[in-house]
Formats: structure tokens, sequence, C-alpha cells
């Protein structure tokens, strides 16, 4: 098996399922595979336990998680990229690859959904604010 450079598997997307898993650890935080496997089945349709730590070691395998070593039986494993880090490549992923790379037309698309309300809109004007007066101290 042919193991892909760290930069390379962040860069790639997850599947729904890797996605789902991926979540119940950035819940958890530091977590074993017992710990995904109960939480995961509380929350979502039930899968074997073998299910998902098959999608546990391919997450490793794709440089998403890491083990952590411990005292316990086994090892604990740790997110090795943030929900919001992964979100915005994400993001810009299918910025570039859907929206010819404008993040105008991504912002656009968010903006004009009928569920973003006056507090996001506000929210977002102080996030534009703030880095127009940051980009203007430069």
């Amino acid at each position: 098996m042919v193991r892909r450079k760290k930069d390379e598997a962040q860069a790639g997307e997850l599947t729904p399922l890797e996605e789902a898993v991926m979540a119940v650890v950035w819940q958890l935080g530091e977590c074993s595979s017992a710990e995904v496997i109960a939480h995961y089945n509380n929350h979502h349709e039930p899968l074997a336990k073998t299910t998902i730590r098959t999608v546990l070691a391919n997450l490793r395998e794709k440089d998403f998680l890491t083990p952590v070593p411990t005292t316990e039986r086994g090892f604990r494993l740790r997110a090795t990229v943030t929900r919001n880090d992964f979100a915005a490549r994400t993001l810009r992923q299918i910025t570039r690859r859907l929206l010819n790379g404008n993040p105008r037309h991504a912002i656009t698309c968010l903006i004009n959904d009928d569920d973003i309300d006056d507090a996001d809109l506000e929210a977002i004007q102080a996030l534009i604010d703030a880095r127009k007066k940051k980009g203007g101290e430069s």
C-alpha cells in the first residue's frame, strides 16, 4: 500500500461517512475508537463496529487522525485538522471547482440563502468591516 503525503491527503475530500465520523471525533476531542462507535451509534443510524473502525483507519491513513499513546488498553485518537480548518479548505475547493475560483460567487450564494437572517448579515458586515480595517493598516 502506498502512503500519501500528508499535504496531499489533507487536501483530499472526505466521504460523507468519514465526515460524520470526524464530526464525532471533533465533538469528543481525544477519544478511543470505542467512544467514537458508541457516540456515532447513539446519534446516527447504527453501523457495525468494524465499519466504524475501518473508517477510523482510513482517516488515520489520510492523516486526519493520529494515535495518542495512553496507559489504557489500545490507544486514543486525536484529530490532526480542526473542524474550522477543514471547513475552510473544503469551501476553497468547492469555490475553485464549482465557481471558477471566484470567492464573490461563493459569498453571494451564502448571503442569498433564505436561512440567513438579519443577525447573520450584521455579523458578516462586522467581519467585512474588520477585514477592511485590518487591510488598511498594512
